[in-house]
């Protein structure tokens, strides 16, 4: 049984595109419903949704955005219009894919929509701006896929021909096919990155190994992020963090910050918790260029051409401890918090660039400090990423799910 497939684009500048992909999509047995995002300009074909429900959805209308010529308000009014009218779609089963088209100002018309869909929901963004804005404006931490056309949007050639078809293929493929049938077994969420990397799969595997599934996202900020929204909705019933460099970037000014309510979801919904404060020593920046002044005479390391790392001293980790420590005491489930004395990461042990005990040592005194009486703190005489550590964080989420 076919299908139905939203598809959102400024009919007025990507119209002719928005033909093509709506004759592909139909022609493999879907329906199509198109929504203009344009503002000024006449569209190329009739839409389902139009441009002026859209401004009206969005609290305005279109004569009133045309004459008022502040592109900025406009974007923002049909931005807000659009969401407001594919959530019911989706949430009703009207349509099962979302598929849109833009340029710069397309693009961001249709990025709330995008990123607002739950995850698993088919929705592919075909934009010229991604690559040089960067995907994080236009996916934020859902799964949007994302095509890059290569050449400018501005009609139909022999390239935008193939690379629309193939757009047009991924959506169909996405809608059609059916996901199988999986084991439900009892899900634990765990935050982890490179540096903490052997920790964690050794822990993911004690956990499997007992019949829990392991859902793993990557502490770079979009990671963090996508965590707690998930923490948020989903049938979670453990936690456990293996690296906190999401919130040193949040208070010292980095580049892979998870916003303020990182390490906060699962406390509201009082979901068990173990954490280790791994990924504690360093604070995430891209090129070197990236790196603020005033860490310029830090402990820098750079780890690829797009990934340098400034060692958190004394005062940052004190800072740190304070703020973990706020956020695990005002959780309503059982909390465990790990400290591995020999080190924090790969960087971060005898011998290696970041190997600072004195730092360290603030963060875990501050800790010890400030976290309620109610949240033990255990020690372990290991390197985060030995072996008998990883035994250390599974026997306490054990423990703690127990203690529920």
């Amino acid at each position: 049984m076919g299908k139905t497939v939203a598809i959102a684009g400024t009919l007025d500048t990507k119209g002719e595109e928005v033909h093509l992909l709506r004759s592909l999509i139909l022609k493999r047995g879907h329906g199509v419903i198109i929504a203009d995002t344009g503002i000024l300009g006449n569209p190329y074909l009739q839409a389902d949704i139009t441009r002026d429900e859209i401004a009206v959805a969005g609290g305005s209308n279109i004569g009133t955005l045309g004459k008022k010529g502040d592109e900025a308000f406009a974007q923002q009014i049909m931005a807000a219009g659009l969401k407001k009218i594919i959530h019911p779609l989706v949430e009703s089963g009207r349509i099962q894919g979302f598929l849109a088209i833009g340029g710069g100002q397309g693009s961001t018309i249709v990025a709330p929509a995008l990123k607002s869909l739950p995850l698993g929901f088919p929705k592919l963004l075909i934009s010229t701006k991604v690559t040089q804005a960067g995907l994080r404006p236009y996916i934020g931490t859902k799964d949007v896929m994302i095509m890059p056309p290569v050449s400018d949007l501005a009609g139909i050639n022999r390239l935008t021909r193939r690379i629309l078809t193939n757009a047009a293929g991924a959506m169909s493929g996405m809608v059609e096919i059916e996901v199988p049938e999986g084991r439900n077994r009892p899900l634990v969420v765990m935050s982890m990155n490179g540096t903490v990397t052997d920790c964690g799969l050794a822990v993911k595997g004690m956990l499997e190994a007992k019949g829990y599934a392991v859902l793993v996202f990557h502490t770079i900020g979009t990671g963090g992020e996508a965590l707690e929204e998930y923490v948020k909705s989903e049938k979670v019933i453990g936690v456990i963090e293996l690296a906190v460099n999401e919130i040193t970037n949040e208070s010292m000014g980095g580049l892979a910050s998870a916003g303020p309510d990182r390490l906060t979801a699962a406390g509201i919904r009082g979901i068990p918790q173990v954490i280790v404060p791994g990924s504690a020593d360093f604070i995430n920046f891209l090129g070197p260029e990236t790196v603020p002044t005033r860490y310029r005479r830090r402990n820098i390391y750079s780890h690829n051409p797009q990934a340098t790392l400034i060692r958190t001293n004394l005062r940052d980790n004190i800072s740190l401890g304070r703020l973990i420590a706020d956020k695990l005491n005002l959780s309503k489930g059982p909390v465990a918090v790990l400290w591995p004395r020999k080190g924090l990461s790969t960087l971060d042990r005898r011998g290696k660039p970041f190997w600072n005990p004195e730092a360290d040592m603030a963060l875990l005194k501050t800790l010890r400090r400030q976290l309620s009486d109610r949240i033990p703190l255990m020690e372990s005489d290991q390197y985060v990423n030995d072996p008998d550590f990883a035994q250390a964080v599974f026997q306490a989420f054990e423990n703690i799910q127990k203690s529920k």
